[in-house]
C-alpha cells in the first residue's frame, strides 16, 4: 500500500474517497475477505475542472468487484450561504457596499467573473503577439502589451487570495502564491464535508432531501425538552466570585480592546453565519464602528 501511495504522489494523482463503501471486492467464501482493488485515479487538472468529483458504488450482482460510478457534480438548486470573498477589497468599485444583496448583485453586474476577464485578457494578448510577429511592434503596442500585463497580474493576485481563503490554509502567510495548492485543498475541505448518506434510527438515506430532512429531525429531537422530574440543587455549596469581580464582568467593551481581539483573528475567517471576514472588518472598521 506503500508503494501504491508513492506511486500516486509520485504521478501526482488524487485518489478520491469512496462513498457507500469501504470496499470494493471480496471473495465470497467463508471465511470472507474483503479488499479494496478498485479505484478511479483523477490528475489535478480534472479535479480543477470538476471540483464536486467523486466516485461511489453500486450494486453488485454477479461479479465478486462491486461496480463503481465516477460521478462529476450537476447543477445545485440550493441556495448557497453568502460568504465575503477577501479579493472584493482589492477592486476600487467596493467602497460603500456592505449589504448582502447589495455586494451580491455589484459582484455579478460590476465585479463580474474572473475567469471571463481572465480569458479575455488571454484573447488580447494573443492577438498583440500576432501583430508581433507581422512586425506591428510600435509604442503603442508595447503600451498595451504592459497594460494588460498588469489586468492579468490583478488578476491572478484576486484568483490567489479567493482560494486561499477557501483553502483555509492558516499556516500560510498572507502573499504565498500557490493558486493549485489552495485549488486542491479546498476540494478537499468540500469533499470531506460533504454528507453523502446518514444513518438515521436504523435506516440509511441516501437522497439529498432525505440527509436534509432527517440532519433536521435529529436535532429537532435532540433539543427538544421533554416535561418530567429535574434534580433540585437545594443546600448545595457554590463558589462565588467577590462583588467586585461581578461589577467588572458587566463592564462594557472598550472600542480598543474589540479592534484588538479582531486584529488577533485569521483575516480569512467569519466570526458568525453572516459570512463577513475579519479582513472585511478590519478594511471597513470606520464604517461598521458607526
Amino acid at each position: 500500500m506503500t508503494m501504491f501511495s508513492e506511486f500516486i504522489d509520485s504521478h501526482f494523482l488524487v485518489d478520491l474517497p469512496l462513498e457507500r463503501a469501504a470496499f470494493t471486492w471480496s471473495n465470497g467464501w467463508d471465511p470472507v475477505t474483503f479488499s479494496r482493488l478498485d479505484r478511479f485515479l483523477i490528475s489535478g487538472a480534472w479535479e480543477e475542472h470538476f471540483p464536486d468529483v467523486s466516485q461511489a458504488v453500486l450494486v453488485k450482482v454477479t461479479s465478486d468487484h462491486v461496480p463503481l460510478v465516477l460521478d462529476c457534480g450537476g447543477l445545485s438548486s440550493r441556495r448557497t450561504p453568502f460568504r465575503f470573498e477577501n479579493m472584493w477589497l482589492r477592486s476600487e468599485d467596493f467602497q460603500g457596499k456592505f449589504l448582502k444583496t447589495e455586494l451580491k448583485r455589484w459582484n455579478k453586474e460590476v465585479f463580474g467573473n474572473l475567469e471571463w476577464k481572465k480569458n479575455r485578457v488571454f484573447a488580447d494578448i494573443a492577438k498583440l503577439n500576432r501583430l508581433d510577429e507581422v512586425g506591428q511592434n510600435g509604442e503603442s503596442l508595447h503600451s498595451k502589451r504592459a497594460s494588460c500585463q498588469a489586468v492579468f497580474a490583478e488578476i491572478a493576485l484576486m484568483e490567489e487570495i479567493s482560494w486561499r481563503q477557501k483553502s483555509r490554509a492558516l499556516w500560510l502567510k498572507d502573499g504565498d502564491r500557490n493558486t493549485k495548492f489552495f485549488h486542491r485543498l479546498a476540494n478537499t475541505h468540500r469533499r470531506c464535508n460533504h454528507i453523502g448518506r446518514i444513518r438515521v434510527n436504523g435506516s440509511e438515506l441516501w437522497r439529498e432531501d432525505e440527509v436534509r430532512g432527517g440532519i433536521v429531525s435529529f436535532y429537532q429531537q435532540l433539543y427538544t425538552e421533554t416535561l418530567g422530574w429535574r434534580p433540585t440543587l437545594d443546600g448545595l455549596p457554590f463558589n462565588y466570585i467577590s462583588a467586585l469581580d461581578s461589577d467588572r464582568i458587566e463592564i462594557p467593551f472598550m472600542e480598543e480592546e474589540v479592534l484588538k481581539a479582531l486584529s488577533s483573528c485569521n483575516e480569512d475567517k467569519a466570526l458568525g453565519p453572516d459570512g463577513f471576514t475579519i479582513r472585511f472588518l478590519k478594511e471597513s472598521w470606520e464604517v461598521v464602528r458607526a
